[in-house]
């Protein structure tokens, strides 16, 4: 993230006048739509860090796992307890990271508190709007409040946009920037309270719409998960599938729902990537190690056999997709249509399981007793790895892609292999040489005859 120093000079000045140059404070790439998007997932994605951990205990403390032991009943409730909290409060937890991950300004605590200030305005608006808030409904957690997520996230953004139109203006004490976010915020809640009925028809028949065709609106989610991952842009499409759409008794998301509230409808868009990080992706490493030149299989070695069992065991992917999408970006291609086959295929056999943290082993046996037909997703990893082994390996060697270990050495290391040693004598410039009479007389002009 760029900054510019205190004593930075906020107008440069051309070498040829003294007139200023206009500053904008980020560079041109960062002015784009696309740009702001990447920044936007970016942030979201802090949040989204802790969620593995929340997941770990949340889980850990059910019924079915600690729970079931008398002497560890209370400490499974504590585990569970504070594993849902961060479930519960994943609104504020955007809205933080909104605060976090865009704000460009100097001011590092100011925008960040004004998110928080227009969350808890944008969200009590929205549901005073939108229900008589009896008793038991102010203990309802945020994450269950109209919009959900999707709150915490415009009430950041707007903070933002607010606190950047009066934080560069002088004279305006901070109880007036804070004033001013307030009656945004409560105008914006104003708005979406009284539009949620119809945005939750939408959102309702949307997330119908998806469940009732889970094979393509999942292969699709899958494929375009994978493209949009090496520019960052795969975030904000998870969080819509991931934490905002679907709903079961007030839940939204298919993370929540299924960690949660364990719907066995839950994991039409989490299921399908077991079988590609547990096999498919391990699998490619093999074979790109396989199609390494013979000097730099070693080196390849140590680079892809590690990644291989982080995919496998944890179902982090991204250090073997890193080390091919830019080199080889069709096979990448073809990773990324094989994920969404992965996705549909599952969801075409009624197969439902989940994750907090990744799709790799551990989460599939910690998962596995609130997973809805767990056991086809061992063949079905077992066929894929097989799959894509034999895909990445024929079309590694049959177009040249350069994977790693299969980029020729350098032209200037052959040359400093090559090259005389700078200790050697130069070349002799005379066209014949030299006879001991002319060395004796020491006649350069004389030649041997």
């Amino acid at each position: 993230m760029s900054r510019v120093l205190p004593d930075a000079d906020p107008a440069p000045r051309t070498a040829d006048t003294n007139t200023p140059v206009p500053s904008t404070g980020t560079s041109a790439s960062e002015t784009t739509a696309l740009a702001r998007l990447r920044r936007m997932g970016q942030a979201l994605a802090l949040p989204i860090a802790a969620m593995p951990a929340a997941g770990l205990l949340l889980r850990a403390g059910q019924d079915d796992l600690l729970g079931r032991f008398g002497p560890l009943h209370e400490t499974a409730m504590v585990m569970s307890g504070a594993g849902a909290a961060i479930l519960d409060y994943l609104p504020l937890l955007f809205t933080l990271g909104i605060g976090l991950g865009m704000n460009r300004t100097k001011d590092r605590v100011g925008p960040v508190l004004a998110c928080v200030v227009s969350y808890l305005v944008l969200a009590r608006v929205v549901l005073v709007l939108n229900s008589p808030l009896p008793a038991g409904q102010l203990a309802t957690p945020p994450a269950r409040w109209p919009y959900g997520a999707l709150a915490g996230i415009i009430a950041g953004l707007l903070a933002l946009a607010v606190w950047k139109g009066v934080a560069g203006r002088r004279h305006i004490p901070p109880f007036v920037a804070y004033g001013l976010v307030i009656v945004a915020a409560a105008a914006a809640g104003t708005l979406l309270g009284l539009a949620y009925p119809a945005v939750d028809r939408v959102l309702t028949a949307s997330a119908g719409t998806v469940a009732h065709h889970a094979i393509i609106g999942g292969g699709l989610f899958g494929f375009l998960n994978r493209l949009l991952l090496p520019i960052g842009l795969h975030t904000p499409l998870n969080l819509v599938l991931w934490y905002l759409t679907g709903d079961c008794g007030g839940i939204k998301g298919d993370v929540p729902c299924f960690i949660q509230a364990h719907d066995p409808h839950a994991g039409s868009f989490l299921t399908g990537f077991f079988p590609v990080a547990m096999a498919g992706l391990p699998a490619a490493a093999l074979a790109m190690w396989h199609c390494a030149h013979p000097d730099q299989r070693r080196r390849v070695a140590t680079l892809l056999l590690p990644a291989a069992a982080l995919s496998a065991l944890t179902g982090v992917t991204e250090p073997i997709e890193l080390s091919f999408v830019f080199v080889a970006f069709p096979l990448y291609l073809v990773h990324a249509v094989l994920t969404g086959l992965s996705l549909a295929l599952v969801n075409w056999l009624g197969i439902r399981s989940g994750f907090v943290f990744s799709a790799g082993a551990l989460d599939y046996f910690f998962n596995y007793s609130i997973s809805t037909k767990p056991l086809l997703l061992l063949p079905i990893s077992a066929a894929y790895g097989a799959l894509y082994y034999v895909v990445f390996r024929f079309l590694i060697t049959r177009f040249n892609l350069r994977t790693p270990g299969r980029t020729p050495v350098a032209a200037e290391e052959t040359e400093q292999t090559s090259a005389p040693s700078p200790t050697h004598d130069p070349p002799r410039t005379a066209q014949h040489p030299t006879s001991p009479s002319e060395a004796a007389d020491g006649n350069p002009q004389r030649r041997w005859n």
